[in-house]
């Protein structure tokens, strides 16, 4: 999605509607109180007709927001015109939303009142919010919606649920039912690595792993597990928020899922606990040192820190540094982790629109003076904060990288927040290494390619002995 200037315009719309054949809405005043001047005959091209369901009349002003007003749809395309990193049209961005308008499934009733606009292009969007009869406040956050469809995938409208859940996230600890799921899109050359937002026949939500001791792990709940609905609803046309937030809930409360396992449908009833988010696992195999690091939160540079200073303390002559299936997070815990390994010089660069900002790396790593060797594992999985790590060491000779291609994530989100307590989460750079190279087409090549997976971490550790030849 993407946001341009907001026009301070008055565009005053009145539609009668009764029993008669439909009426097309007709504009009967416009004034401007700006400089960019809007015409009535150029604002009639865009009305359309509005189906007769009452014989009371309905009078909704169509008008454009005043820069202080905080409306929720002017204030998304405000944000995405001032930080989104690419520019989008006004015309891209209002049928996308008044697409998400028509998508509606309410229960009609009649629409009154005023309708925001942020330009003369989003008179569409009222227009559908007077043809599906819905409230207002519904018609204006499914506009929201529709803007992020015209942006990039990593963009995303957050509404106050999804808000709190993310925040959960990214400190560490949730209550819910201990997986991790994430969806794929079957259109896709490679499904596991490319994510959709709305459940449906071609997009499907499927557990990834199960956290040890968690509710989850206990009623049987498997990795590859595909979920089908929740609480005997179906989720097909939910987004992938609306599941996540279903599933979650007050520890001690219950859910019901029905996952597809083997082309068979299973029934789980979970009931709900505090679950602490694994971000650092750490062990000693012999005399090397595994850490596998499986998110980014806000919290991970401080456990990544003692995870190492622990193994360093053991006495270990080798690290291995397990990044696979990490989908990434918080640049500033990447920057603090990648200053465990070297104390000077970039980390990494992000191109904004407008500017250019370097991330350098801080003085006082454990490892930062030291020739310990490091092997980085990595796969498709491994995304965003992943990469920006993998692609400093090894860019530095710091590390050795094995595995496969990263998924090339070349993109920084940053989040904004809205008067409704939710928030947009907006690409508004893109990284490349200290040394200019952008890894957004085919991620992070590995120095070494080799298939990992389904090895314990004993079998792990003397792989990476054998590969990056450590005696």
């Amino acid at each position: 999605m993407n946001r341009l200037r907001a026009l301070f315009l008055l565009l005053v719309v009145g539609c009668a509607v009764s029993t008669a054949p439909p009426r097309t809405i007709s504009i009967s005043e416009a004034t401007t109180s700006s400089s960019t001047a809007t015409t009535t005959a150029a604002l009639e091209q865009a009305v359309t007709t509005v189906p007769s369901t009452t014989t009371t009349t309905i009078a909704v002003d169509f008008r454009t927001c005043a820069p202080e007003e905080q409306t929720l749809l002017c204030e998304a395309y405000r944000l995405i015109g001032e930080k989104y990193v690419d520019p989008v049209p006004d015309s891209t961005l209002a049928a996308a939303a008044a697409d998400e308008v028509e998508a509606l499934d309410e229960e009609p009733s009649r629409a009154t009142g005023e309708c925001l606009i942020p330009s003369p292009d989003f008179v569409a969007v009222c227009q559908e919010w007077v043809s599906e009869g819905v409230p207002y406040a519904v018609a204006e956050e499914a506009a929201v919606w529709g803007l992020m469809n015209a942006l990039d995938p990593n963009s995303a409208y957050l509404d106050p649920a999804a808000l709190r859940m993310l925040q959960e996230d990214q400190a560490g600890s949730v209550e819910g039912i201990g997986a991790l799921v994430a969806s794929e899109d079957l259109n896709a050359a490679d499904p596991q690595s490319t994510p959709c937002s709305v459940v449906s026949e071609n997009c499907r939500l499927v557990v990834i792993s199960v956290f040890d001791g968690s509710p989850a792990e206990a009623q049987g709940l498997l990795s590859g597990d595909v979920f089908v609905a929740v609480n005997g609803q179906s989720i097909d046309g939910w987004t992938v928020d609306e599941v996540t937030a279903a599933v979650r809930g007050q520890a001690g409360t219950s859910v019901s899922l029905t996952v597809e396992r083997d082309r068979r449908e299973i029934e789980f009833h979970i009931v709900r606990a505090s679950i602490s988010v694994p971000v650092v696992e750490s062990e000693v195999v012999g005399d090397v040192g595994y850490l596998k690091l499986n998110v980014f939160t806000d919290s991970s540079d401080s456990q990544f820190h003692d995870a190492l200073d622990r193994l360093v303390a053991a006495g270990i002559d080798q690290l291995v540094l397990d990044l696979r299936d990490n989908p990434g997070g918080a640049l500033f815990a990447t920057v603090q982790i990648a200053s465990e390994f070297f104390s000077d010089g970039v980390v990494v660069r992000t191109i904004g629109p407008e500017d250019e900002e370097v991330y350098d790396a801080d003085d006082g790593g454990l490892l930062a003076d030291s020739s310990l060797p490091v092997a980085i594992l990595v796969n498709r999985g491994s995304a965003s904060a992943s990469e920006v790590l993998s692609a400093a060491l090894q860019e530095r000779n710091r590390a050795v990288v094995i595995g496969d291609n990263t998924f090339g994530k070349n993109t920084v989100q940053q989040r904004y927040g809205l008067s409704n307590g939710g928030a947009l989460k907006l690409t508004v750079a893109r990284w490349v290494t200290a040394a200019g190279t952008d890894f957004g087409e085919n991620g992070v090549t590995p120095d070494i390619a080799a298939d990992l997976d389904e090895l314990t971490v004993d079998q792990l550790v003397l792989a990476v002995s054998d590969l990056s030849g450590w005696s």
